[in-house]
């Protein structure tokens, strides 16, 4: 299958590359060390706000867009990139509407990642997940899916519906979320806009004690995943419609 380079627009509403770490230090002394690294290159702390995004998904339902974890620290913002320390975590994520795109995303990631390394923060990785959320206005994704759902014996649509589907081989987990035709409410307006999200999750446990070269081939692999699980569930017209570059 040949994947497409990028999409125009990109559609994406979260893009989240999450990092699992063995520390080099107490936790707890994370964030504030890694502000005085990362202040030299650029970014700019930001207390982390208290709630985060939702949609409404059917009778009583949610799906919550951002972290939101105790012990979290705030933002570290440089451009359109954003750092969070969870933990034994390192969250990376680009603001809405402002992906920056692949190349450069990465090697924002391991560049910071590098630096702490060679810093003594972080003595060896050991999971990296990417997460790509995308939203599509006015779009049922399970009619834009290859393959069909037929629950026409039901008597029951499509409409609000939440498909999940995994896949587990070896050390790499894929998790994905097709939520059909739900509801979103701008706050500033308080327009509501009918939606449909594609959520992907790819991650892989990396082998005990990897270190740098091994963190960033991965890093590399499991986007990858992620691009080939999106384009290979999307239908062909539908594909066509979001204006491919190849």
């Amino acid at each position: 299958m040949s994947i497409p380079s990028k999409i125009t627009p990109d559609h994406l509403k979260d893009t989240i590359v999450e990092i699992r770490f063995d520390s080099a230090i107490p936790l707890d002394l994370l964030a504030g060390t890694a502000l005085t690294l990362l202040g030299p290159q650029g970014f700019i702390y930001t207390p982390a706000p208290d709630n985060n995004i939702s949609f409404g998904v059917g009778q009583n339902q949610q799906i919550s867009i951002g972290l939101n974890a105790p012990n979290k620290s705030g933002f570290f913002i440089k451009d359109s990139i954003r750092i969070q320390f969870i933990s034994n975590i390192i969250a990376f994520n680009c603001l809405i509407d402002k992906y920056v795109g692949w190349t450069i995303y990465s090697e924002t990631i391991k560049k910071v990642s590098r630096l702490f390394v060679d810093n003594g923060l972080i003595k060896s990785f050991n999971r990296i997940s990417i997460r790509y959320i995308s939203e599509f206005e006015g779009v049922e994704i399970l009619h834009n899916i290859k393959g069909q759902i037929n629950i026409s014996d039901t008597g029951l649509g499509l409409k609000d519906s939440v498909l999940r589907l995994t896949k587990d081989i070896d050390n790499i987990k894929t998790f994905v979320t097709l939520t059909n035709s739900t509801k979103k409410i701008i706050p500033t307006t308080n327009q509501i806009l009918e939606v449909s999200l594609v959520d992907i999750n790819v991650f892989e446990t990396l082998s005990q004690n990897s270190l740098i070269d091994v963190f960033e081939e991965k890093l590399e692999k499991v986007h990858l995943l992620q691009k080939e699980v999106f384009f290979g569930l999307i239908s062909d017209p539908f594909l066509k419609s979001l204006n491919p570059e190849y």
